[in-house]
């Protein structure tokens, strides 16, 4: 009888160790897991990194972009002064140049030039540099 009972606690402690076991191996993949998250999660975080770094150089070429804009007036759109000052540009440029013949580059970038230019926007996103 003392031999069946030591029989019945050690199956009680086998029992027990495979269910420890158990826990242990679920322990470790959810460990591994999060590893891997955490990996990812670092790995955007330089992304972000790096986006926040060019970030002030974006608002600036956007500041820079629209301040450009601001020599049209309403009344420019209307009239298209910006073609006559590219036409004006061209025929200057022409005289120069009077033997030199065109590429297509050329026209494409005449042509590009004589669009009316984008309108104003309607946001001002102010940059920390900047001076007024």
């Amino acid at each position: 009888m003392a031999f069946e009972t030591e029989i019945e606690t050690k199956r009680r402690e086998l029992n027990y160790l495979k269910h420890v076991s158990a826990l242990t191996q679920k322990l470790k993949a959810q460990l591994d897991e999060l590893s891997v998250q955490v990996a990812q999660m670092n790995s955007n975080a330089v992304t972000v990194k790096d986006v926040m770094a060019n970030w002030d150089s974006v608002l600036r070429s956007i500041s820079q972009a629209s301040i450009s804009l601001l020599q049209y007036t309403e009344n420019d759109y209307e009239t298209g002064k910006w073609a006559s000052k590219e036409e004006h540009r061209n025929q200057q440029g022409a005289e120069d140049e009077s033997a030199a013949s065109e590429s297509s580059e050329d026209n494409q970038q005449r042509q590009q030039d004589q669009l009316p230019p984008l309108p104003e926007t309607l946001v001002r996103v102010k940059v920390a540099d900047d001076v007024e």
